[in-house]
């Protein structure tokens, strides 16, 4: 048989070529296209079958992961590589037979040169600072004790020197439980539970929640009462509060110092001059005749509707009350 019989054959448009081009030639195993040995990857785009990296680096897919330990949480970057192209790479063959236009024909790849795996190093670690552990919802609860005292806060607050003596009433939104033990409070010192002095019913139209709602109102009188309903250890009630007017108008509470007991004999012994305290100005409650032309007592007033969200038996406390200015120069 003739030699040339042996030879494969070769698309007209490459005939005309010689064999030291044939080899720098090769088709693509997917598509077919003829690229050159000296491309990362087919010419075809709609293919994206790549022959080799070159001197770039490999793709690495990262993965995050959360260690949750007794203290601390720590999220750990795991390194993966992953190579793109799934073909094993073959060494490139010399022509060195008279059928070197084979290598058109060839369905395998030509890379250049092997890369060496890469050594995965240690894996890192990222640490969150001031990590807590976690917090047990089961075991979180607010005692009726540390309600009242925030009730109380409220109204020192509210009674500010700079403002007028009628504020707007303080809303509070609690349990049932809360208010029954309250009204314990408002009923200390009788044998049975206080009843209300005025009991309403009304339909709220003009805002949520809409509905018919109940209303028990309570008046205090007695300022020694209220003290004794809103007192508590963390805040015991001050019906009087103490301010001191600053050079731009505003006005700043004022902590009288404690003073040492000291005995007549020194007292009256010492030469020099008592300090000079600033005018002193300051608020209290108004809660039962305050003057003595006063006919009707001013009432500390007291408001319950229960079930304003009757699923989780929360009610809504209202609180009522007046507060006076005066201002008082001590030497």
């Amino acid at each position: 048989m003739e030699p040339s019989s042996a030879k494969p054959k070769v698309p007209e448009f490459l005939a005309n070529l010689g064999k030291a081009t044939l080899r720098g030639i090769r088709k693509c195993p997917r598509c077919g296209t003829y690229n050159g040995t000296r491309g990362l990857s087919c010419k075809n785009k709609s293919c994206g079958v790549v022959f080799r990296f070159g001197n770039r680096k490999q793709p690495i897919l990262k993965e995050e992961t959360v260690l949750e330990t007794d203290c601390k949480m720590e999220a750990v970057v795991q390194v993966q590589e992953q190579p793109a192209a799934a073909f094993k790479p073959k060494k490139r063959r010399k022509d060195d037979t008279p059928g070197s236009n084979a290598a058109v024909q060839e369905s395998t790849l030509t890379p250049l040169r092997k890369s060496s795996p890469k050594k995965h190093g240690a894996t890192p670690t990222i640490k969150r600072p001031g990590c807590s552990p976690l917090i047990d919802e089961s075991q979180v609860s607010l005692s009726f004790q540390d309600w009242l005292a925030s009730v109380t806060e409220r109204i020192h607050q509210t009674m500010h020197y700079q403002f007028d003596g009628k504020p707007e009433p303080l809303v509070f939104h609690i349990p049932q439980s809360f208010f029954d033990t309250l009204q314990q409070r408002i009923s200390m010192g009788n044998t049975r539970k206080r009843l209300p002095n005025y009991t309403t019913t009304f339909v709220r139209k003009d805002a949520l929640p809409l509905g018919t709602f109940a209303k028990y109102t309570w008046h205090i009188t007695n300022i020694t009462h209220v003290k004794q309903i809103f007192d508590t250890i963390q805040m015991p009630l001050e019906v009087t509060r103490s301010f001191v007017q600053n050079r731009d108008g505003t006005y700043e509470l004022f902590k009288c110092p404690k003073v040492e007991v000291e005995s007549i004999a020194e007292t009256y012994g010492r030469i020099e001059k008592q300090p000079i305290r600033p005018l002193e100005l300051k608020t209290f409650l108004k809660v039962g005749n305050t003057t003595a032309d006063q006919k009707e007592p001013t009432p500390f007033t007291i408001e319950w509707i229960p079930d304003i969200l009757p699923v989780s038996k929360i009610g809504e406390l209202r609180i009522k009350f007046e507060y006076g200015h005066q201002k008082k120069k001590k030497k």
